[in-house]
């Protein structure tokens, strides 16, 4: 009976926690304007794409593939669509359901087939970190449902020359903020530097004045196209310390797999001792339904290469795992490495973590030490993340630069010092000296560094002296 009121009761709760997404999250004020800049590809003539669009959506009055193609194509051609037209077009013509007939379909496909090679990391661009549910992974494998039609797609998505480009791809919950079972900090508690480490992992071929990321979710599509918009809504809220925003897409799962998986968690770290009772194969199937999600955005991106960031609360480790051990040498060596929260108090604390943590492979988990990183790095705070990243630069082509671990440090610092801890007074005190050990190895690091100026040296020595005795 017992049991039973704890499962309704868990239920319930993420009945609450889906609805709610992220909107408690708390965020970090900027300390300069608000810049909040998409990369620039100009503004769709509206009269233009609507006069297009009366023309595009008439019947070709062919029966045969290549010859209603050809006609759609022509339609196109005599266009004259700007790259910020086809992006616009584009939007109007998927449907706002997943439901989409072989019409549109095909009409789809024509519009992403005539843009040039070069303008496709500037088109999809604008299309993944828009704001709505809708991202490349959804147009291109959900909204076309045709093989012959995704496979065109595919090939000429690798028409986009390698650039040398790299998408963040992200947990949400005990990954960005705390949220599911790190009770280390207050709920819904932004980590302090993560946004700053997200904007020095990625690169994109062109300016950016936001920070984008994609959230590899587990979470269930349609329920997903309900929610997501505003737990992207909310997490694009988030300001880093100099006041870009982040500028989230997401990637949804499976409804069974996400949700059981989740009861499993929660039940796992609420019933404590008795943690190695509860089953946890739906819990690893949401670290398998986000490699597989995975999969499908690494095609979309041919010409791009990965980042991972978990944390150790769910399956993530495994997600992880088989990023970088994938049988795929092509695909594996386009991660260049990933990396894992690790949510313990201690390392005897064995409520906070997976199975999939615990059942990390030895030979792929990155220490300080070990002689290349890639693979798995685990780490404690995102201070801790970028000096092991720095450490490694050598094998992860310069990921995190010395002015980035510096700017990631000063600005977790200073976040840490603005959490209201409500009374978690043992838990401030733990992680309070973790900061300040890695803070200290990173400016031991960095004052090593002549190119670096001594004035953000002194900064971090003077917090570290004021803030963190």
């Amino acid at each position: 009976m017992e049991t039973a009121k704890i499962l309704i009761g868990t239920l319930l709760f993420l009945l609450w926690y889906f609805t709610m997404g992220t909107g408690n999250a708390q965020h970090v004020e900027p300390e300069g304007t608000l810049i909040n800049q998409m990369p620039d590809y100009g503004l769709p003539d509206l009269k233009r794409v609507d006069e297009f669009l009366i023309e595009f959506k008439k019947p070709t009055l062919h029966i045969f593939w290549k010859q209603r193609a050809r006609k759609l194509d022509n339609r196109i051609r005599n266009a004259r669509l700007s790259l910020a037209d086809k992006i616009e077009v584009f939007r109007r013509v998927a449907p706002r359901a997943d439901v989409t007939d072989h019409r549109d379909e095909l009409r789809m496909e024509r519009l992403l087939l005539s843009v040039a090679p070069d303008d496709l990391p500037l088109f999809k661009f604008g299309l993944e970190y828009d704001g709505d549910y809708k991202d490349m992974v959804e147009y291109v494998f959900s909204d076309i449902d045709d093989k012959k039609c995704q496979d065109r797609i595919i090939r000429h998505l690798q028409t986009a020359k390698p650039q040398g480009g790299i998408k963040v791809l992200s947990d949400v919950d005990d990954t960005m903020y705390a949220n599911l079972i790190d009770d280390r900090y207050p709920g819904k508690t932004l980590y302090p530097g993560v946004l700053e480490f997200f904007d020095s992992l990625k690169h994109e071929p062109f300016d950016l004045q936001v920070i984008p990321v994609t959230a590899l979710s587990a979470r269930p599509n349609p329920i997903a196209g309900i929610l997501e918009e505003s737990s992207l809504k909310s997490l694009a809220e988030f300001k880093d310390s100099t006041g870009r925003g982040l500028c989230p897409s997401a990637l949804s799962g499976d409804l069974g797999s996400s949700f059981i998986g989740t009861v499993e968690t929660i039940l796992r770290e609420k019933l404590y001792p008795l943690h190695d009772k509860i089953p946890h194969g739906q819990e690893n199937e949401i670290g398998r339904v986000k490699y597989m999600n995975f999969k499908k955005f690494s095609k979309v991106y041919p010409e791009y290469r990965f980042v991972f960031v978990g944390d150790s609360g769910q399956a993530d480790a495994l997600t992880a795992q088989i990023m970088v051990t994938n049988e795929s040498a092509e695909e594996a060596s386009r991660v260049v490495t990933t990396f894992i929260h690790d949510l313990r108090q201690s390392d005897a604390d064995t409520k906070s973590v997976s199975p999939a943590f615990k059942n990390l492979r030895p030979d792929i988990v990155i220490r300080k030490t070990s002689s290349q990183g890639r693979g798995v790095i685990v780490f404690r705070n995102y201070i801790d993340a970028a000096v092991s990243a720095y450490l490694h630069s050598e094998t992860l082509e310069n990921l995190i630069t010395a002015e980035e671990l510096a700017t990631i440090t000063r600005a977790a610092l200073k976040q840490f010092q603005a959490i209201n801890f409500q009374g978690k007074g043992a838990s401030e005190k733990r992680l309070r000296e973790q900061y300040r050990q890695d803070a200290e190895d990173a400016h031991k690091l960095l004052s090593t560094r002549a190119s670096l100026s001594p004035e953000v040296l002194r900064d971090i020595r003077s917090i570290l002296d004021e803030k963190f005795p």
